[in-house]
């Protein structure tokens, strides 16, 4: 897996993480007792903390086995905050419990803080983690790399400090479960799912205040992923950002005051029975006015925007063949539907006191009928082209 982040001005570099998931690089740690570990031991046997670890210079555990458990036994895994100047170019540096290539690892019942990646696991499967907080951390509070069948669950990445720190990176993993987790205040995305990660499950968790809260896709894309139920309160950016993924179910989710749901420059993707309330921008955006973004078969189904400061729901001129049914707009800042695409079909939206007109659709978007506009600002409630109710 090729991972483009070097370590150049400063920076740490994740094509090494790569590397190393590979088994190209050698630790150069030493093995811990089973009584007591150190800062930058590996453990080979299962291990519950009896004290915590503080102000790490580099790494703080390193998992060496199969199926083994490190209980953090309410320990702090705690490094010094400063990014690891002696990191040698094939090294693996910088990370609070890091897991190369180990299947059947559990780690638990703890936090980590104040390193380059508090958690990384590369290239293992059947990993559990379980009631870790991770933060303070300078990129990433859990990093998930070409890992399969794992889950993530009942923990928290918040506060991760980087210009653009993220709570949780998923890279080229599959079937990764991240289940009623919290991730706040990380400048960057709360999760991040890119390098063709697919058929993962994000459900029942928590965000609150990140840059974008869940971003899905990037230049090398995120397919048939699961983002269901999860909660979204605040935010700076986007709420959930499809971005060059295909095939992906985002469903079930509530997000208030925390940035709209777009999708852009994908396919196949179903948005169904979401709630958006107080979207700065749009609520539900198919592409980003005026940039060639729109992806195509995309379907919209069942969701509440409500209170947005632009359109509740926008397609682009350049999103192809979007299906838009069963959807509510209710006291959007503009138009409650906003069609700029011909190939779109509408069938039994509702539009209801939006400030302009409830449905302004282009001519040749394709009227399905049953939609209903009623008590919105322009007296047409819908162009000419639409027959609402």
């Amino acid at each position: 897996m090729d991972l483009p982040f070097h370590r150049t001005a400063g920076r740490v570099s994740l094509a090494v993480f790569a590397l190393a998931a590979a088994g190209l690089i050698a630790f150069g740690v030493s093995q811990a007792s089973a009584s007591h570990v150190s800062c930058g031991d590996e453990i080979t046997t299962d291990i519950t903390l009896d004290s915590d670890l503080l102000d790490c210079p580099n790494n703080g555990i390193v998992i060496g086995a199969d199926d083994i458990t490190l209980d953090l036994n309410g320990h702090t895994i705690d490094g010094d905050g400063i990014l690891f100047e002696g990191c040698g170019k094939n090294e693996l540096c910088d990370v609070g419990v890091a897991n190369d290539g180990h299947d059947g690892v559990t780690v638990r019942h703890g936090s980590v803080r104040e390193f380059a990646i508090g958690v990384l696991v590369a290239e293992a499967r059947h990993v559990r983690l379980g009631d870790i907080s991770s933060s303070k951390n300078l990129f990433f509070g859990f990093g998930l790399f070409e890992s399969a069948r794992s889950l993530v669950r009942n923990s928290s990445g918040h506060h991760n400090v980087a210009p653009e720190g993220d709570g949780m990176g998923l890279f080229g993993c599959r079937r990764v479960r991240i289940l009623h987790n919290t991730f706040r205040r990380n400048p960057g995305p709360g999760i991040h799912v890119d390098f063709d990660s697919s058929d993962n499950l994000i459900k029942r968790n928590r965000f609150s205040r990140n840059g974008t809260s869940l971003f899905v896709g990037g230049e090398q894309g995120a397919d048939h992923n699961r983002v269901k139920r999860n909660r979204f309160r605040g935010g700076r950016e986007d709420g959930i950002l499809v971005s060059r993924g295909n095939g992906n179910v985002i469903a079930r989710n509530h997000l208030t005051q925390a940035g709209n749901i777009l999708v852009e420059d994908a396919r196949g993707n179903l948005v169904a029975r979401n709630v958006v309330r107080g979207a700065r921008r749009g609520g539900i955006l198919l592409g980003i006015p005026n940039f060639p973004s729109g992806g195509a078969n995309n379907v919209v189904r069942r969701n509440l925007v409500k209170g947005s400061g632009r359109p509740g729901f926008l397609v682009t001129e350049d999103a192809n063949n979007s299906l838009l049914r069963n959807n509510v707009a209710v006291r959007a800042g503009d138009d409650g539907f906003a069609i700029r695409s011909q190939t779109t079909t509408l069938i039994d939206n509702r539009a209801v006191r939006n400030a302009k007109l409830g449905i302004n659709a282009v001519l040749g978007v394709t009227d399905g009928g049953g939609n209903r506009a009623h008590g919105n600002g322009n007296p047409g409630q819908c162009t000419t082209n639409i027959a609402c109710e």
